[in-house]
């Protein structure tokens, strides 16, 4: 499990920060860059995580974001119980 910090910018100002959010797998990773693109509201910006060391791990704009992770959609209960 890795700790990454989620900053949203926008012409140079921080939009959002998402701070000490622990993740297992890169694809939790990607899920979460696509919540924050799509919950964002913004267009336009840029995304940036970065790990515990501060190494950036992704930096993405906004938009595409958007194009390469789909829509975001909230898992809801009724998909997982069972039938």
């Amino acid at each position: 499990m890795t700790t990454y910090r989620f900053n949203v910018f926008n012409r140079d100002q921080t939009v959002a920060a998402i701070q000490s959010v622990v993740l297992g797998t890169p694809g939790a990773l990607w899920r979460k860059v696509a919540e924050i693109a799509w919950n964002v509201g913004e267009s336009g910006g840029q995304i940036r995580v970065t790990d515990q060391a501060g190494q950036v791990v992704v930096l993405v704009g906004v938009n595409s974001a958007r194009r390469a992770c789909g829509p975001f959609v909230e898992p809801s209960d009724e998909s997982t119980r069972a039938a």
